[in-house]
């Protein structure tokens, strides 16, 4: 049976704590609680910790002099150091003295759960590597032992298996890679392991080193950990993108001229992991594609670049192409691709391993050329190649508005398709997460829109309540799915986890610069005019005229739909409810307004 990891909270506000052990158990951990140091450290005394969650300062001696107590007498267990009082040389301390991760408050929930998870399976890991340290030959991850003179003694069936050269090329192995400088200095360290991190190849590697008790034998535990570098790589890219994607898109709003615009490009693009350089062609009089805008490469080197471009006798390789094509043109090794055999001198000076060129077209007319160039073979995989087609789009319309003389109007409408797309894009998150009421999201921002339509809003305001729509239950990316989809009724604390999405929306969105109080909606729509909602208990004016509106859409679309808890009430039973609390609960005017779209405007969801 699976032993349920066990954590322990070690901090002095009893509301901080309370708060953590109720989510923390809710997620499926043990948890205990400590108010101060000396409590922490007898608790771990007393049961095996997993993970120790302990505050940098405490009433009566600092968290790291808690974590350091702790490790020593548990060295397995983990700890993570959570403060309010940023400083540099403490998350150093902290790290230097053992501690798994370091967050700084306030912190978000799931960064918190996702470091907790993080260190209970390196926990589990180190656990199980000594367990099976006992047992080499059935430890299925690779097993490799030392003596103190760097000699291989053993290799267990699984280091056989996956490198089966090592008997042979010893120390010289890239398995064991700078492991001579820990071994040489292993006995005199008081670390029953270290860890130590190896790539081979295309596979990477965690290695856990350890002394085995009166002998000169040191043992390695290898495990392959490719496909959580893998994850943790394509995720820390997917942010990468859509925050450059948000910065060019902000600049979209008022660019100060063309060359800016490829400017700011440029630069934005070359924040993007192993990219050597960027360059921006745009078509010159001669109808050839001239460099206009770099990022990566000096002033000389550009230079020759524009001259190589605009000589009638040199090729323009992948600009040319790019546009001539109307497509994207992806290098997979920049060193034998025909077309970049003129730019060989280039390639080798900067290093270049890949590239690919998006034409920047807007309606249909070539406005130039993108080109990235990587460090890396294999950069340009479909999904970066799509997302630099995202920007080139944007930045041809942007680039063509200003040549039309729209700039503000016409780059306002790229920029809302861009916000609309973004807002669904970030509404689909809620319903992969709860596939039950898939739509909702879409159907209560259409009825909060026709609602206020009907009442005879402003476009402007329209505009903001399709957004709130989209956006009301962002927070439930906060919920556990099984509370979200579970068919029976919740119970108390889980419907108090349930309540927390309004709240958890609000701080998702309240430092995002919208230009309507999205923020403020969120946070209300579950509030009610005689105060009886939450999470505020505001009463009447005190709600902001889009909650109000987006409540009654929701309650509505909520009742009239199904949900895995019961079968759907039907339109009518949903009426019914609000034209009962109307003028109690809900605005009478929204109330009014959303019964006529019904009874007499015969409103449909699309």
């Amino acid at each position: 049976m699976k032993t349920v990891p066990k954590l322990l909270v070690v901090d002095d506000d009893p509301n901080l704590r309370k708060t953590l052990a109720d989510i923390l158990r809710v997620k499926g951990y043990e948890v205990l609680l400590a108010a101060d140091g000396a409590e922490g450290i007898t608790q771990a005394q007393q049961a095996f910790i997993s993970v120790a969650l302990i505050d940098l300062k405490l009433p009566d001696m600092s968290g790291i002099t808690v974590m350091s107590q702790i490790k020593a007498g548990s060295p397995l267990t983990e700890a993570i150091i959570l403060t309010g009082h940023a400083a540099m040389e403490s998350a150093i301390e902290a790290t230097n003295q053992g501690a798994f991760s370091y967050l700084l408050k306030p912190y978000k929930i799931d960064d918190l759960l996702q470091h907790i998870r993080h260190a209970v399976e390196r926990q589990q890991g180190r656990q199980e590597i000594l367990r099976l340290a006992s047992f080499p030959r059935m430890n299925p991850n690779p097993l490799i032992e030392l003596d103190a003179a760097g000699t291989l003694t053993y290799l267990n069936p699984a280091a056989e298996k996956r490198f089966p050269d090592l008997l042979a090329l010893g120390m010289a192995h890239p398995v064991l890679a700078g492991l001579a400088d820990i071994v040489s200095v292993f006995p005199q360290t008081e670390q029953p392991e270290v860890m130590h991190e190896v790539r081979i190849g295309s596979a990477t590697y965690e290695q856990y080193v350890y002394y085995v008790p009166e002998s000169d034998v040191f043992r390695i535990t290898t495990l392959d950990i490719s496909e959580r570098k893998t994850s943790e790589f394509k995720v820390k890219k997917l942010n990468a993108m859509l925050l450059i994607l948000r910065d060019i898109n902000e600049y979209l709003l008022a660019p100060d001229s063309e060359t800016a615009l490829f400017q700011f490009v440029c630069d934005t693009l070359k924040r993007l992991e192993d990219i050597v350089a960027v360059l921006i062609a745009a078509k010159n009089k001669k109808f050839k594609p001239l460099p206009v805008a770099w990022a990566g490469i000096g002033e000389a080197d550009f230079a020759v670049l524009q001259a190589r471009c605009d000589d009638p006798v040199q090729s323009c390789g992948l600009f040319a192409n790019a546009v001539e094509g109307k497509r994207p043109i992806v290098i997979e090794d920049a060193q034998t691709d025909a077309l970049l055999a003129d730019w060989q001198p280039i390639v080798r000076q900067w290093g270049i391993r890949s590239a690919a060129a998006i034409p920047l077209l807007a309606d249909q007319e070539i406005i130039g050329t993108l080109l990235v160039f990587s460090a890396q073979h294999g950069t340009f995989d479909e999904e970066i190649v799509r997302f630099l087609g995202e920007v080139a789009s944007d930045v041809a319309i942007g680039v063509h508005s200003l040549r039309l003389g729209h700039k503000l109007n016409a780059t306002l409408g790229n920029l809302k398709k861009s916000l609309d797309s973004t807002v669904e894009a970030i509404s689909s998150i809620v319903e992969l997460r709860d596939p039950y009421t898939a739509g909702h999201e879409s159907r209560v921002a259409q009825l909060a829109c026709a609602i206020g339509k009907e009442m005879g809003l402003p476009e402007r305001k329209l505009e903001g309540l399709h957004v709130i729509g989209h956006l009301h239950d962002l927070g439930k990316v906060a919920i556990p799915a099984e509370i979200l989809t579970k068919p029976a009724k919740l119970t108390y604390l889980e419907y108090e986890m349930i309540k927390t999405h309004s709240q958890a929306g609000y701080d998702i969105l309240k430092n995002l610069d919208f230009p309507w109080p999205v923020a403020q909606a969120v946070l209300q729509h579950h509030e009610r005019l005689d105060g009886s909602g939450y999470p505020q208990g505001l009463k009447d004016e005190d709600i902001i005229l889009e909650a109000r509106i987006l409540m009654v859409a929701d309650v509505v679309e909520a009742m009239s739909g199904y949900r895995p808890y019961r079968p759907a009430l039907g339109m009518e039973a949903a009426l019914h409810e609000i034209d009962v609390h109307k003028g109690t609960l809900f605005d009478a005017q929204v109330v009014e307004a959303c019964i006529r779209l019904f009874t007499e405007q015969r409103f449909e969801f699309a």
